[in-house]
């Protein structure tokens, strides 16, 4: 691989964190001038990179290049793309996954099983982890990338939903179950677990929603 081969790669999966991570919203206008200010790429690599990331459903080209934005009424079919792709990344990473991802995992269940001892800032950013550690002994990019873009268009609505106390302990002992069979090596329990938990996800946000129909601005 060049050296120009891999900034260019370099370069696009920096566009792509982001976009994901939020940096611009969703609708925005990439101005291709600032894009290769801060990628320093030219022109025509730049391009190559923004028609990628549209192939990935991430940006869209309409007499300009814009952030992707989402239909909300397309969030439960998104729901089921990443229960399978959840559910998949967890079966996988059951089979073969390393000792160090195992010990990461561990420690990120307990730093989450002591909310409210930390903020739900905190509690979010383990739980993202928790996910990222499993796609990456899951150790398979196509199915990474396919999740990757779920998640992008699941944030990018901005939903509205905060989950109770309650709701928050669910959900973590959820985190404790999938990592349990992932250190067992079991992948048929582990998908099981990564799609049950998704799911529990799917119902909470969806009720949310449904209470807040008629609300001025939001529509589903």
């Amino acid at each position: 691989m060049t050296q120009k081969t891999t900034k260019f790669r370099q370069s696009v999966r920096r566009l792509k964190s982001m976009i994901i991570g939020g940096d611009f919203r969703p609708g925005e206008r990439l101005l291709e001038d600032r894009l290769e200010e801060i990628l320093g790429l030219g022109r025509t690599p730049l391009r190559e990179a923004l028609l990628l990331l549209q192939g990935e459903g991430l940006v869209e080209r309409n007499h300009g290049w814009y952030v992707a934005e989402t239909d909300p009424s397309d969030l439960p079919r998104l729901f089921d793309a990443r229960a399978i792709s959840e559910g998949t990344l967890a079966a996988l990473a059951a089979r073969a996954c390393p000792p160090e991802r195992l010990r990461e995992l561990e420690d990120l269940c307990t730093a989450m099983e002591t909310w409210p001892e930390i903020t739900r800032g905190e509690l979010n950013k383990h739980n993202v982890r928790f996910h990222e550690v499993i796609a990456a002994a899951a150790d398979n990019r196509f199915i990474t990338e396919f999740w990757e873009k779920t998640l992008f268009q699941h944030w990018q609505l901005r939903l509205p939903v905060m989950f109770s106390a309650e709701q928050i302990v669910v959900m973590q002992a959820q985190h404790r179950a999938i990592f349990t069979a992932i250190a067992e090596a079991d992948p048929e329990r582990a998908e099981m677990a990564a799609r049950e938990h998704v799911n529990t996800t799917r119902d909470i946000v969806l009720a949310a929603l449904k209470d807040l129909e008629g609300t001025p601005g939001f529509g589903l």
